[in-house]
């Protein structure tokens, strides 16, 4: 009787586990409760002497489609981060629902590439997070 049980229960637990559907981000998200704060990660960069370094433009691709990174900040927010060495890198708004990317920043002075740096970024069910690269660059 008890050899039946375990049998029973084991296949219980395989059967709710098995109708979990794990591609649907959205499903697999469903339960989660997350905060209402918003995730904006910004990169700094600064010259040798600790100064802030000014670019004149910057991009932020994902690696694997060449396509822009979209945050939300807007235009005036990115132009007074510029004037003290901060760029917005992601933010919550970037990507969907549990996915990892590779993005690369490149900065710009004069027209020309003066810095890049390659990240590993991820989202969960509730906001993104940098998963490898340095958020504190330095311009030699």
């Amino acid at each position: 009787m008890k050899y039946a049980l375990t049998k029973l229960a084991s296949l219980l637990v395989l059967l709710l586990f098995s109708c979990e559907n794990n591609d649907d981000p959205a499903a697999a998200c469903a339960d989660t409760v997350c905060t209402l704060i918003f995730i904006s990660i910004f990169i700094s960069i600064e010259d040798a002497d600790q100064n802030p370094v000014v670019l004149d433009s910057f991009e932020v691709t994902d690696v694997a489609t060449g396509a822009p990174v979209e945050f939300g900040a807007s235009e005036s927010e990115i132009a007074s981060g510029g004037q003290q060495g901060f760029y917005p890198l992601v933010d919550d708004l970037s990507f969907g629902l549990r996915e990892q990317h590779t993005i690369l920043f490149r900065g710009f002075i004069g027209g020309e590439e003066v810095i890049q740096s390659t990240y590993e970024v991820g989202t969960d069910c509730c906001h993104v997070g940098v998963n490898s690269g340095d958020l504190e660059l330095v311009l030699d």
